[in-house]
Order: structure tokens, then sequence, then C-alpha cells
């Protein structure tokens, strides 16, 4: 964590830890296997089958909760940088 914090410690304007357990309880490995997506939609978001527009709707729900978070806690939300990492 501390490379990713490095590397963007410029852009982070608030603490981050939240991130650390998305990076350490996420299941990055298993959503790389089709099958594994699908049971974990059916399980946890009752979605069969997984379309685009469910994933949509999934990444608005998100976006909307993060909007909601940074007007809460009067934290900014800045534009994306333009440039582009060298890594």
């Amino acid at each position: 964590m501390h490379a990713f914090y490095e590397h963007h410690k410029d852009s982070i304007r608030f603490g981050y830890r939240c991130f650390d357990r998305i990076l350490l309880n996420g299941l990055i490995q298993p959503f790389q296997q089709p099958e594994r997506v699908i049971g974990f939609f059916g399980t946890y978001r009752n979605q069969y089958p997984v379309s685009r527009d469910v994933l949509h709707k999934i990444a608005e729900q998100f976006q909307n909760w993060v909007k909601n978070r940074a007007e809460k806690w009067d934290v900014p939300i800045l534009a994306r940088s333009s440039r582009r990492s060298t890594r």
C-alpha cells in the first residue's frame, strides 16, 4: 500500500483506510473466472443473468454513494488528471 500511496499522494485528500480493506478483502482473483462472477451476483445480488445493464446500475449506485459521502463529509471530488502514469 505504501507504493500506491507514494504514487498517488498528491491526489489523495483524505485518509484511505477503506481502500486497504477493499484490496485485502476483495475477491479479485476469483472474479477472473466467469462462473464465480455469476455465482457472486446470484448469491449476493440476486441478479441473473448478469448483463451490461446490471453492471451499469451497480456502477451508478456506487458513484452516487461516493458523491453523497463526499457531500456529507464536505470533501471535494477532484477531476481526473490528464497526466498518465509512467508505470
